[in-house]
């Protein structure tokens, strides 16, 4: 039997301003470089929405399931295809139930990678209610403090309302649980971030 990639030992868990989980060490040393070294950059398409719910804009790509674009599964190096097929698998499924009490048993899973390029951005929103809980990991080796990208956890539907900043480091994540109090952010990529790009994927439970 192999070693599961993901690991969810290392969870700290915070419920300032709301009930979240910040998570360190998901992947071990020979994982993380394979995946750093992957990172699908292909098939990434720009998003963007203005309304008065949420506004973003950022590059985004479904891996799972298979969106419709074109894209397959095989077009994924087999770090990613590995990484895939475990977080949509019933062992890391569990974990996260474990972890959250949440009732993720039967629901869809989806799975996406973002890219944050100059610019980008997503606007203080609650999550919507289909979402049960969504597992954010980052993949950034290193990440200047100077150039925005954070995921902010605000105390309100204020982007100044800032309670803790978490920035886009590989390595580390958080699962945020969806609820009514939930605001959380990604602040605007800095136009002096040439060439730098967040890079992150999500794992989303549903409910059923």
């Amino acid at each position: 039997m192999s070693t599961p990639m993901v690991s969810l030992e290392h969870i700290t868990h915070e419920d300032t301003p709301f009930r979240w989980y910040h998570a360190r060490n998901t992947f071990g040393q020979a994982d993380l470089d394979a995946l750093l070294k992957t990172f699908p950059h292909d098939g990434l398409r720009m998003v963007t929405r203005s309304g008065l719910d949420k506004s973003y804009a950022m590059y985004h790509r479904q891996l799972h399931p298979l969106d419709g674009t074109g894209e397959s599964a095989a077009e994924l190096a087999e770090p990613w295809r590995r990484f895939v097929t475990e977080v949509t698998g019933p062992a890391y499924r569990a974990a996260v139930a474990r972890l959250t009490g949440l009732p993720i048993d039967d629901g869809p899973v989806e799975v996406n990678v973002w890219r944050y390029g100059r610019s980008c951005w997503l606007a203080p929103h609650v999550d919507k209610p289909e979402k049960l809980v969504t597992h954010i990991l980052y993949f950034n080796e290193a990440w200047p403090s100077e150039q925005g990208g954070d995921l902010l956890l605000l105390g309100s539907s204020s982007e100044a309302d800032v309670v803790r900043r978490i920035p886009p480091v590989a390595n580390t994540g958080v699962l945020l649980p969806r609820g009514e109090d939930s605001w959380h952010a990604v602040e605007r990529v800095h136009d002096a971030a040439t060439g730098l790009e967040r890079l992150s994927a999500q794992v989303i439970f549903q409910r059923g």
